[in-house]
């Protein structure tokens, strides 16, 4: 198990790479003089001086750790001033980051209902939404008050919701449903409007701007749309369900993978593949990630604990690490940027963590 340094992937690929190309063995004999023992440690030798970088320890700037009761969902704040969690019995805390304080708490009797499972800020902190089966409960966060629930269905009677996200001020709320279909709620005047782009579960939706919406589902499909004419802007198939979806307004990049091997990073602008995730093993499947330095690098995370900082314009690895873990099934529920420029984690155990990226970077 990894802590607090990168894998030693490249050594062991190089023991591999040579062993392969020297050694030759026939029930523990060697056949030819040139994969000698000391012949065969020479050339390993010379690879790693070649061909090995020096591994690069990565630990946190800050460490904190919220509660200890079992997490069902965590969200942090666009700018990690805030932290808020779902917890197994059904209520709601709302942390103040800095102060490391609870600044509010709602007890499940006082929220709609009881299968709140998806949590989300509006990006200027005013505001936190609730989303359980069949209803978004909007909370205010500057005096702490429920302002109420807005309850809503897919196509499909049964269909439940699968993902959300909260607008910039906190006035409307994509939902993304079990059948497909994406709702844009409307709290102001209680309206919900529909789209049917995706054809099964959607599991990741959310605003690209005030005008604009993506989601990703079980389908193997991926929509970028106009909210207004619902017209199609840009569409990507994949061979399997979409796991991630990282959207970067600024840099008009995107990171979408699926749980497959199509991890790739577009130009928005364009439509073009800049590049691939490169990796050594067969597989990596990735949740969630951020684009930092203006989409120049990415970071992702797993659906377990490893945190990965790449170059966005290569797809190639800068170094891998993970989380702090007090339980098994620890993951990251969320990730963002703090006011020093830190990236900050959330975990599934409610702890956080922030990390100079760029101490990496500039050691490249």
């Amino acid at each position: 198990r990894l802590t607090g340094q990168s894998y030693p992937l490249l050594p062991l690929l190089i023991h591999n790479c040579a062993k392969a190309m020297i050694e030759r063995k026939t029930y523990g004999r060697f056949l030819s003089p040139l994969a000698s023992p000391l012949f065969y440690l020479l050339f390993t030798v010379l690879l790693a001086l070649f061909g090995c970088t020096e591994e690069t320890r990565v630990l946190p700037v800050h460490e904190f750790r919220f509660t200890q009761e079992p997490v069902r969902k965590a969200a942090l704040s666009e700018d990690a001033r805030l932290a808020a969690f779902i917890f197994d019995d059904s209520s709601v805390s709302v942390w103040d980051v800095d102060e490391k304080r609870e600044r509010y708490k709602w007890h499940s009797d006082v929220l709609d209902e009881e299968s709140l499972h998806l949590i989300t800020f509006s990006k200027d902190k005013a505001w936190l939404a609730l989303t359980g089966y069949w209803s978004t409960t909007l909370i205010n966060l500057r005096s702490g008050d429920v302002v109420g629930s807005w309850h809503f269905s897919g196509i499909d009677p049964g269909a439940t919701a699968s993902s959300t996200s909260l607008s910039h001020h906190g006035d409307s709320a994509l939902v993304g449903m079990t059948d497909g279909t994406v709702l844009l709620l409307n709290f102001d005047n209680s309206t919900a409007l529909q789209y049917q782009h995706n054809t099964m579960k959607v599991l990741h939706v959310g605003y690209f701007s005030n005008d604009y919406a993506f989601s990703g589902g079980i389908d193997k499909r991926w929509f970028l749309w106009d909210l207004d004419k619902n017209d199609v802007l840009l569409e990507r198939q994949y061979r399997s369900r979409v796991t991630a979806s990282v959207l970067d307004n600024r840099a008009q990049r995107a990171f979408i993978s699926d749980a497959l091997n199509s991890h790739e990073i577009i130009d928005l602008a364009t439509h073009e593949v800049i590049s691939e995730l490169q990796f050594m093993e067969r597989f990596r499947f990735f949740r969630k990630g951020l684009f930092l330095e203006n989409g120049d690098y990415l970071m992702t995370t797993s659906p377990k604990s490893v945190v990965t900082l790449w170059h966005a314009n290569s797809g190639e690895e800068i170094a891998s690490w993970e989380i702090k873990r007090y339980s098994s099934e620890a993951t990251t529920h969320a990730i963002t940027l703090n006011k020093d420029g830190d990236v900050v984690t959330l975990s599934s155990d409610g702890v956080l963590q922030s990390w100079d990226y760029r101490a990496l970077i500039t050691s490249l």
